[in-house]
């Protein structure tokens, strides 16, 4: 008995490091593995990549999953289309194929599950999944939902801050987000301290709420705003951002003006990360003049690069 007890604690050690397809496979060694394998102490995190699933595997997984405390679901497939389903009809019966095996999931980790993470599961995974998680992960503290086929919307956005009241870092694609949304994140969220948001409907105005209402924010990614200039950026200063040591800006048109007033004003700033192409800023990019014009904010932006205090923040 000792024997068996000794080489369970040294299982206890090595499992919970294994991935999803492993412990399968290790719980069909014998008694002793399937033990150990098929405990729930082991499935803490579970991630799934790349990978074709169905809810009933999930539905599977569920039944060990009730201490799990991180969920990782990203780039899942459903079945292949049949050769007499076209892709209009192949995504339509899929849509949502695998939500089932998710609620199953998320009520089998309840008040345990502390991460979520979804990204790049289109049509089979949709915005009900957070939906599903207002319901029954109450405690969830980060979030992150990428989604190319079923955005975050308001509605969703709305039962999360119900439901998920302990949220400190929230992750989202932004394409149908305004300023609605974020002044719903602000109001349901005030301790947020990671947020990534965007889309063109976010403006000043909606943004200023936000920052206004999130004090404790330390890291901010705006992805996909439609304009960042100076008088936005002294709007955001003057509104919060005080905490903030982080700020990324994808494919957000900003000007060297801003940057340097929120190096200047931001006395906690560490770090900006800029990342942007002439599509940002010109509505014709294949044109000469905006080829031209953006040849110019670059080298505006690579002259900030190396300004005394900023070549090592941007």
């Amino acid at each position: 008995m000792a024997d068996i007890l000794r080489l369970r604690a040294g299982l206890f050690c090595v499992f919970p490091y294994l991935d999803v397809r492993s412990l399968l496979r290790a719980a069909e060694v014998c008694s002793d593995w399937l033990f150990v394998a098929r405990h729930p102490a082991v499935w803490t995190h579970l991630r799934l990549e790349n990978a074709r699933v169905s809810a009933e595997f999930l539905t599977t997984l569920s039944q060990w999953c009730t201490q799990t405390q991180s969920v990782v679901l990203h780039n899942l497939k459903p079945r292949s289309r049949r050769a007499d389903e076209t892709r209009e009809d192949y995504h339509k019966n899929t849509r949502g194929v695998v939500e089932p095996g998710v609620e199953v999931l998320l009520r089998s980790a309840g008040g345990s599950l502390l991460h979520l993470s979804v990204a790049q599961c289109p049509h089979i995974l949709t915005d009900r999944t957070l939906w599903l998680a207002s319901c029954y992960s109450r405690n969830l503290n980060t979030l992150t939902y990428r989604s190319s086929s079923d955005p975050l919307g308001h509605e969703v956005l709305w039962a999360l801050g119900a439901g998920c009241r302990n949220i400190s870092s929230l992750q989202q694609q932004p394409t149908r987000f305004g300023n609605r949304c974020l002044q719903t994140i602000g109001r349901c969220w005030p301790r947020l301290q990671s947020l990534s948001v965007g889309g063109a409907g976010c403006g000043t105005q909606g943004l200023v709420a936000l920052v206004r209402s999130c004090a404790q924010l330390q890291v901010l990614e705006l992805e996909r705003v439609s304009d960042l200039g100076l008088q936005a950026a002294t709007a955001l200063c003057e509104a919060g951002l005080k905490s903030v040591h982080t700020l990324i800006l994808t494919h957000t048109p900003v000007s060297g003006q801003a940057l340097l007033h929120f190096h200047s004003v931001c006395e906690n700033i560490r770090s900006m990360g800029v990342e942007v192409s002439v599509s940002d800023y010109f509505e014709e990019p294949d044109s000469q003049e905006a080829q031209h014009l953006f040849w110019e904010i670059l080298n505006t932006l690579k002259v900030l690069q190396k300004r005394p205090g900023l070549c090592d923040v941007l």
